[in-house]
């Protein structure tokens, strides 16, 4: 599946329904300006038929020579309305925009979605974030934090502008009806929206239908105010000009969104069969996502109870409000997304998973676990020798987990993924990846920044979980950074500045910031980042390939030279990667300092996704020019990748070093 053409798609059908909202809104301004008309014509006591005396209209304001509404309003007063009703519109969908600015999170709460810890010991819970993470390595992106909903029927969504904000929310039904294999396939669906671009033209689609529907609920304000006014008024006749703006207002607001709707439904429709398509690519199985499609059929059904479902509707796996008619379906018929996925099917629905049978595909993860029982034993004798009594950390929005007891040892990458989950230990495990070995002058001054910047407690976490971090290789070490994302993205806004503080600290103890230093810190700003500071989406500003050539040799050539030893072999590897991209450029001068590296990147930030896609391609065929995969070039592979919002090719995930 080419995402990145499909996220030019998607750019395009914006520009569509950019188009096409501003034609609804024409409309709305012409019906706008003869509700107005019609209701100066209901006020006038001298013209209930015909006029009467058209020297004295026209001595009122009115056209001469001109019968009906439009004698009413002059094309001044036609601009007048004009910009007034533009500036409503235009300013309850900006009113809309902004209120969804906290992205993917802002669309969970506003749908009544609960944040799932990290840590979970809940069995469904801690089966769906393992789905979840599952599937980030396979799309090549962070984990996203996942958000339940409280609804019993099946349905899931991806919310958000870009993959660094971007959210998955699950209803309690899916997690608790669907297998494991067909949780796979919901949750695979929803990481191609995001991979798709579809999650910033979703959202767009709900700003845009707000301000249309502004203008149905000014009318229903001024029908209250009628009828509030009749009712302390004996001259109910002057109320009833009234009644018909309010009336006619909301009649033309809603009609609005009813064509709106019909936009929203059509687009969705077309991106739910190539979400289908593009979940069965991530898990190499069809069966999944279409025996989820099944359990839907078979009577647990995908409604949602959120007042906001029809706002949001065209954002979930399933057909989210049950609508009477056909046309409004933001997805098309159950069973035709189940024959496309499904040859062979023969009519017949699936009953939902039991809960005995869940527990029984899963019997490990049935069984609860402990954080500090998992790394209890992975690193006793560092324990042992270092821990002590002492001040405990200042921040206290995270809680510290138990600590440590004599349980039975884990394996190290169990111990790792566990810490990894919770916004405690989370916060060591990343130290312990920037610390340096025992035996470096640095080691100590490392362990004495963490202990004086973030208390005891991490002090003592980190050294329980060095020596499996010692013993993991190089190559899992920013995979577990992007584990890590959502345990770290529920620190406080102060417990984030001092970690960020802290990494910079630990990276320039040795007085210089390395390769991997440098990648850790960059998908630690490009993820957590937007979470605490107003970060806005780069803006696609570069079509074509050669409107970048100059950020895309530098980063280009401190791959060839970061990944091979030699200037030859630094040179061949450049020459094929601008072979790769269909590029002629210039191998730069060795760097020295990482700065201009950071520059390339901001401007290729702004580049079409088509475009990105060449430079990925080109960084891809770059580092495998020696027909290997150093853990350095994965590292910068990866990074640029997240940097640049794309998802990462397969290829780097199979790594040989």
């Amino acid at each position: 599946m080419d995402f990145f053409s499909q996220q030019d798609q998607a750019r395009k059908r914006t520009s569509h329904l950019v188009l096409l909202f501003v034609l609804a809104v024409a409309v709305l301004t012409v019906l706008v300006n003869l509700v107005v008309a019609a209701a100066l014509w209901g006020f006038d006591e001298h013209l209930v038929g015909q006029y009467q005396d058209v020297t004295a209209a026209a001595g009122r304001g009115y056209m001469p020579g001109r019968l009906g509404l439009f004698a009413y309003v002059t094309w001044q007063q036609w601009l007048a309305i004009s910009a007034g009703v533009l500036a409503v519109v235009g300013g309850a969908s900006l009113f809309k925009w902004l209120s969804l600015k906290g992205g993917g999170q802002r669309v969970a709460e506003m749908l009544g979605g609960r944040l799932a810890a990290t840590n979970t010991d809940n069995f469904y819970q801690r089966r769906l974030l393992n789905v979840v993470e599952e599937m980030a390595i396979a799309a090549g992106m962070p984990v996203p934090p996942v958000y339940i909903l409280p609804d019993d029927s099946i349905n899931a969504f991806a919310a958000g502008y870009q993959p660094s904000d971007a959210v998955i929310g699950v209803t309690r039904g899916a997690i608790e009806k669907l297998s494991r294999e067909q949780l796979q396939g919901v949750i695979a669906h929803e990481f191609s929206h995001i991979l798709n671009g579809d999650m910033r033209l979703n959202i767009r689609l709900m700003a845009m239908l707000f301000g249309i529907l502004f203008i149905g609920l000014i009318g229903r304000m001024i029908l209250d105010a009628a009828l509030h006014s009749r009712s302390r008024s004996s001259k109910e006749n002057n109320t009833l000009p009234l009644w018909a703006i309010g009336i006619a207002l909301i009649a033309i607001g809603y009609s609005g969104v009813f064509f709106g709707n019909l936009i929203k439904a059509a687009v969705s429709r077309q991106r739910e069969f190539l979400a289908d398509a593009s979940a069965v690519q991530f898990t190499r199985n069809p069966e999944g996502i279409a025996e989820a499609l099944k359990v839907i059929g078979h009577g647990s059904g995908s409604e949602i109870s959120s007042t906001e479902r029809e706002e949001t509707a065209h954002l979930f796996f399933g057909q989210a409000v049950p609508w009477r008619f056909g046309w409004f379906h933001t997805h098309p018929p159950l069973e035709e997304r189940i024959r496309r996925l499904d040859k062979q099917w023969d009519g017949r629905f699936l009953p939902p998973q039991s809960p005995e049978a869940a527990t029984a595909a899963d019997p490990e993860l049935a069984k609860s676990s402990n954080l500090a029982e998992t790394v209890g034993m992975v690193a006793a004798a560092a324990v042992a020798a270092n821990s002590s009594a002492g001040s405990q950390d200042t921040s206290t929005d995270v809680t510290e987990p138990e600590s440590p007891t004599n349980a039975q040892a884990q394996p190290p990458s169990t111990a790792l993924q566990d810490a990894a989950r919770d916004p405690y230990t989370a916060r060591a495990l990343i130290y312990s990846l920037l610390l340096a070995a025992p035996t470096a002058n640095e080691h100590e001054q490392q362990l004495d920044i963490v202990r004086q910047h973030q208390g005891q407690d991490v002090y003592r976490w980190l050294l329980r979980l060095h020596q499996a971090v010692q013993a993991l290789p190089r190559q899992h070490h920013l995979p577990l950074v992007e584990t890590a994302i959502p345990a770290l993205k529920q620190l406080s806004a102060s417990q984030y500045q001092a970690f960020r503080t802290t990494l910079v600290k630990l990276a320039k103890a040795d007085g210089s910031i390395d390769i991997f230093e440098w990648c850790l810190y960059r998908l630690i700003l490009q993820y957590l980042e937007p979470v605490h500071g107003d970060v806005r989406p780069a803006k696609a500003r570069y079509g074509r390939i050669d409107t970048v050539m100059e950020p895309a040799a530098i980063v280009l050539s401190y791959l060839a030279y970061y990944g091979h030893s030699n200037e030859p072999a630094a040179q061949n590897a450049f020459k094929q990667g601008c072979q790769a991209a269909g590029v002629e450029l210039s191998l730069l001068p060795r760097p020295t300092q990482l700065k201009p590296l950071n520059q390339a990147l901001v401007q290729l930030q702004q580049a079409y996704p088509h475009v990105k896609a060449r430079i990925i391609k080109a960084l891809v065929a770059c580092a495998q020019a020696d027909q290997q995969l150093l853990d350095v070039e994965l590292d910068m592979v990866r990074t640029f990748a997240a940097l640049l919002e794309t998802p990462a090719p397969e290829l780097i995930h199979t790594h040989t070093s």
